[in-house]
């Protein structure tokens, strides 16, 4: 009868309380029909269908049902002594298996519990009455169906519960997938920003000595149009190879590596090309460094040379780096104009050195900025390597 009822549901489908009213108009036609050859079938017929009107009300009142059932049970033992009640059994087993699907906590157990022993009570004075006869109804059409209802209640809160898991932990991807993407678009900003910074800043003083000597000297106007043009399209690379992260996947870029301190001579020679001479030194013993931390020491070096070439004036810098046993020490130097770090004309306030301090915090790296004594300007930074590469 449950398998009848979950493919009426599926098939055609009804509303399981619809179910219900088909269920119990067809068990109240066959109580009458069975009933209608007894000593009295007008009663008896009567209370099987008062019987099966308990399969209509399971769902909105499952103990109600079951007491409904134990009355007309009861009445119809009294009415016709010895009839069997095959249809109450198809009912009573439909009302325990729901009793099962609904069953509370705490008083709504013991009232449960209460109605399972009344079932016992009803089933003796049905016919048979032998103890065994009796022990063998109560289970099959009793305990059993309330049993199984207990499980399918059980098996489908763990479903509930893991359906709201998995939601949940859907909604916490989503989430860490929008932080992650946050943080890309933040690093892909910040690293336009510093490509863009360096390599307009050296087009734009290449430009301007171009012009100032393209009559006197055109030589040295050739010389500064062709700085501008390399400095273009290595920016122009750069940017192809940030913005290539927006279209392809990782593994379609592994082979375009991000610049690191091996290209220190290639930045050094962009800032001689702009005017400011820079002398490289590195101490210690040189070795491979993690791709992110190379990449941050070679931002932090390009963005201090920038700051020099649009502030310092006519000036020298000093790049050294420093491969100490657990850290990484970046010291670049000018002697240009110091704390007078704006051009005339300039607004400030920009946001390089908020970038390097950004850059090193990711690493618990320490940044030093300040002008010196005797003049110029001195960008220092610290960058623990072991914590960096254990990260």
């Amino acid at each position: 009868m449950v398998r009848v009822e979950n493919r009426l549901t599926r098939v055609r489908g009804l509303e399981p309380r619809a179910v219900d009213l088909i269920v119990a108009g067809c068990l109240a036609v066959l109580a009458a029909a069975l009933f209608s050859a007894t000593r009295h079938p007008l009663p008896a017929a009567l209370l099987g269908a008062l019987g099966a009107t308990a399969v209509a009300t399971r769902r909105r009142a499952p103990r109600l049902s079951i007491v409904t059932l134990a009355v007309s049970s009861v009445l119809i033992a009294v009415t016709d002594h010895g009839v069997g009640q095959p249809t109450q059994a198809i009912v009573a087993t439909l009302c325990f298996y729901t009793l099962g699907c609904c069953a509370g906590r705490g008083i709504g157990q013991l009232v449960d519990v209460a109605l399972l022993a009344l079932a016992v009570g009803v089933t003796a004075v049905s016919p048979p009455r032998s103890a065994s006869s009796v022990a063998v109804t109560w289970t099959c059409f009793v305990v059993l169906p309330y049993l199984v209802g207990r499980t399918v209640a059980s098996r489908r809160a763990l479903t509930a519960e893991l359906e709201a898991n998995a939601e949940r932990a859907r909604r916490e991807q989503e989430v860490r997938a929008r932080s992650a993407a946050a943080e890309e678009r933040t690093r892909i900003a910040r690293e336009l920003h510093d490509v863009i910074a360096h390599s307009l800043s050296v087009m734009v003083i290449q430009t301007v000595a171009a012009r100032e000597v393209a009559t006197a000297d055109p030589s040295s106007a050739r010389t500064a149009l062709a700085a501008v043009q390399v400095a273009g399209r290595e920016a122009l690379l750069e940017m192809r190879q940030m913005i290539g992260v927006l279209r392809h996947g990782d593994a379609e870029l592994a082979g375009s590596a991000a610049p690191g301190l091996d290209q220190l001579d290639l930045l050094a020679q962009r800032a001689r090309m702009s005017g400011l001479p820079v002398k490289l030194a590195v101490n210690g013993r040189r070795r491979a460094l993690p791709e992110a931390l190379d990449l941050v020491a070679f931002r932090v070096v390009q963005e201090a040379l920038t700051n020099a070439i649009k502030h310092a004036g006519p000036a020298r810098a000093s790049v050294t780096v420093t491969f100490r046993e657990d850290t990484l020490e970046l010291e670049i130097c000018d002697d240009g104009r110091g704390a007078c770090r704006e051009l005339p004309g300039e607004a400030s306030g920009g946001h390089g050195l908020v970038g390097m301090r950004e850059r090193l915090a990711l690493f618990d790296g320490e940044l030093s900025t300040g002008p010196q004594l005797g003049g110029g300007f001195r960008v220092y930074a610290c960058l623990p390597v072991v914590e960096a590469a254990a990260a």
